[in-house]
């Protein structure tokens, strides 16, 4: 009898309630089957990376070496140091340029979105609109313009000294991604969810725009910083045909990180070129890793207080 009065009744759930723990349910189960099937690639690139060339031969499929054929062979391929490759260079390389990208783009998309919220100028609506309508126009029809303007400014300067050139074969690098438009509409779209009462009275009390955009609305725009860092971090570090383009003929010290990578699958036999080229995708992957693990945790508020409003 004690024991019947001190058990409590279980909660009725409603039929709304059954229902959002049902698609609660649903979606957990489908967001965790999406996850195995993008993680799967990943383990086996790392896998594959540490396999010999025996193993890779033999068990092709198998997502880790056999025992015993665990091996650091593809890395000090590229990694050693009695190796023809310039390593180091091309990670200094990829990593200022990348670094000045980043750097760039944040600071310009701030301002654009400082400009496109909080200030008022004719047709600020259309243009607005008109960037919305460039999204569309994909990236690569660009390439063979820009090519030919960098090529015609390159013979018209008669840059001939090697700082002139790798001055100017960087600045090519850079600058063109610079201007994304899909970063500052994610910038705007959080800029217009603050508050203009904070703006007004800032402005009420003799602060500049200036003062407002550095004391107010960048501290503010932390999360969201922080999302076009990865973003922008990622295309930057990963980029490939465009670099590729600029610096064939170029002195190999150079390159980028992810074009002298490249150079190890060209110049192996078949099974040592998939174990090689596990090796550098994961060496080329380990700074995004290390910028997602400093970023993750603003990811979802930056995600969450950007959502498209035209």
């Amino acid at each position: 009898m004690l024991t019947r009065l001190t058990d409590k009744p279980k909660k009725t759930l409603s039929k709304s309630e059954r229902t959002i723990r049902k698609e609660k349910t649903v979606s957990f189960v489908v967001l965790f089957i999406v996850t195995i099937l993008w993680m799967l690639p990943l383990i086996y690139m790392v896998g594959t990376s540490f396999k010999s060339d025996y193993d890779l031969q033999t068990n092709p499929g198998k997502l880790f070496p056999s025992a015993g054929q665990w091996t650091l062979a593809h890395y000090k391929s590229f990694l050693s140091a009695d190796s023809d490759a310039k390593i180091f260079y091309w990670l200094g390389n990829s990593l200022w340029s990348t670094l000045l990208h980043v750097g760039l783009t944040v600071l310009l998309d701030l301002l654009t979105a400082y400009v496109l919220v909080f200030l008022n100028f004719r047709g600020k609506e259309k243009f607005v609109k008109l960037l919305y309508l460039w999204m569309a126009v994909p990236g690569v029809i660009g390439t063979a313009p820009m090519f030919a303007i960098f090529a015609a400014i390159r013979n018209g300067l008669a840059i001939s000294s090697s700082a002139g050139s790798y001055a100017y074969i960087f600045f090519w690098i850079v600058m063109p991604g610079v201007s994304g438009i899909f970063n500052m509409l994610l910038m705007r779209n959080f800029f217009l969810s603050i508050p203009r009462d904070i703006v007004d009275s800032a402005r009420s009390d003799g602060a500049s725009n200036f003062k407002i955009f550095t004391k107010i609305i960048v501290p503010l725009a932390r999360s969201t910083i922080m999302l076009i860092v990865l973003f922008t971090f990622t295309g930057s570090w990963n980029s490939l045909n465009w670099p590729q383009l600029i610096f064939s003929g170029e002195a190999q010290k150079w390159w980028t990180v992810t074009i002298g990578l490249t150079k190890f699958t060209d110049s192996q036999a078949a099974a040592a070129a998939t174990g090689v080229a596990m090796a550098t995708s994961v060496f080329a992957m380990l700074p995004i890793i290390i910028v997602f693990l400093f970023t993750q945790s603003k990811m979802i508020d930056g995600l969450a207080s950007t959502g498209i409003k035209a």
